[in-house]
């Protein structure tokens, strides 16, 4: 079961359009990472690459992994000004990942 905990960082505007574009980019996040895996090159059309068939413990993969996600996001949502992608952990079969986002804001 994925644990979903999405979190955008916005400068102070009005609450409103903040709430709004807040949840419309975390629904959009949420889509993605829950979208099956193709083998389609493009991470919005294919999803996530499948974690499990490779080793979790390769720190070099998982570095590329993390260039990987924050590549495809800052290429397919063009709402987000600033992109950091951390993997937090590594399971057999979980992958924990910290985005912190900093959204542009809504004219």
């Amino acid at each position: 079961m994925m644990r979903q905990s999405l979190q955008a960082v916005l400068p102070e505007i009005s609450g409103n359009k903040t709430s709004l574009l807040r949840k419309s980019v975390c629904s959009d996040l949420l889509t993605l990472f829950n979208s099956p895996h193709s083998a389609l090159p493009s991470l919005l059309v294919s999803g996530m690459p499948e974690w499990q068939v490779h080793n979790q413990s390769d720190k070099h993969l998982q570095s590329w992994y993390c260039r990987q996600l924050r590549s495809a996001l800052l290429f397919h949502e063009p709402r987000i000004a600033a992109l950091q992608v951390n993997l937090k952990e590594a399971y057999s079969h979980t992958l924990a990942i910290s985005l912190e986002i900093m959204l542009l804001p809504r004219r």
